[in-house]
């Protein structure tokens, strides 16, 4: 089932970082893509700064 369309630069799996869990979806690219991961120790080290940010996007996806 298809839920959110990403355009460029857009990015995901950002609330299992967050919260140290699994990634409640998976992503399916559908042209050439792209793709950089992290794992949490880094994420949390470079972006936790950005936590407050993050977690405020949490909403968005309880809607979709």
């Amino acid at each position: 089932m298809k839920v959110f369309d990403y355009e460029e630069g857009a990015y995901f799996g950002e609330l299992a970082l967050l919260h140290d869990c699994k990634r409640q979806a998976s992503v399916k690219a559908v042209t050439k893509t792209t793709l950089a991961c992290i794992e949490r120790e880094a994420f949390m080290r470079l972006l936790g700064s950005l936590e407050d940010i993050l977690k405020r996007n949490e909403e968005k996806y309880k809607t979709l």
